[in-house]
């Protein structure tokens, strides 16, 4: 049986977010440290705010392809390849056709994570920069390295743009969360008008949700009645 921490006990009392809070007036820069991260994270308030009519750009920091190291059918090249085709997939479905993810393409477990770097990133990111109004990413209480050089990185982003941050839990819910990460301010983003376009953009990540790679038994894959949670349950959004 699944256990979780007190961050979902926590949000399930939260106070519901507006998307007018989450968003501000204009545009949302999403940082996803791997692919897959922003459907299961956010995968409900990208929808909505995309059918508001939010420009939301989703940059994909790492290509995930260390998921299934032992893989011989899925070498690293092949698999970044599959996961960047999935999270187009993904980012269509929640968008209705509106977005492209920018797929950044760091090795995974690699992200970015000293200045040099981040105005590296944000470089690349220039021209998609104006307008925005806020940043959402995973939280740095996640126990996953680049999830939180992902949240440092949309920090130090943040800053300069004068925007709004939100760091949304993916490992903090099941694992224990990284000591120091605040949840203050925490807010609930109800998903319920989402949650099936959620489910559709969480299932277009097949080679993690799926026995899709068969030739690596200790290879990632979601267990079922997590990736269900992700779905069914109220998107966490903590300000940063």
């Amino acid at each position: 049986m699944m256990t979780f921490t007190g961050i979902v006990t926590q949000a399930q009392s939260a106070p519901l977010a507006q998307l007018a809070e989450l968003t501000g007036p204009g545009a949302v820069l999403v940082l996803a440290p791997h692919p897959d991260d922003e459907s299961l994270a956010m995968g409900g308030a990208i929808a909505a705010a995309s059918a508001a009519g939010h420009r939301v750009h989703v940059a994909v920091v790492t290509d995930g392809a260390l998921s299934h190291p032992g893989s011989r059918a899925y070498p690293a090249a092949a698999l970044s390849a599959l996961r960047k085709a999935e999270v187009e997939l993904a980012i269509d479905i929640l968008t209705q056709g509106r977005e492209t993810p920018i797929w950044l393409g760091y090795p995974d477990q690699g992200a970015p994570d000293d200045p040099g770097a981040f105005s590296d990133v944000e470089t690349r990111l220039r021209c998609h920069l104006g307008g925005v109004t806020a940043i959402w990413t995973t939280w740095n209480g996640d126990p996953h390295s680049d999830h939180q050089k992902v949240w440092r990185l949309a920090r130090w982003m943040a800053e300069p743009l004068d925007c709004g941050m939100f760091a949304c839990p993916v490992w903090g819910r099941v694992q224990s969360p990284v000591a120091g990460a605040s949840s203050a301010g925490l807010r609930r983003f109800q998903t319920t008008a989402y949650r099936e376009v959620k489910a559709r953009a969480v299932a277009a990540h097949a080679s993690q949700m799926t026995g899709l790679i068969t030739d690596d038994p200790e290879g990632f894959r979601m267990p079922q009645d997590l990736a269900a949670h992700f779905v069914a349950a109220d998107e966490i959004f903590i300000p940063s």
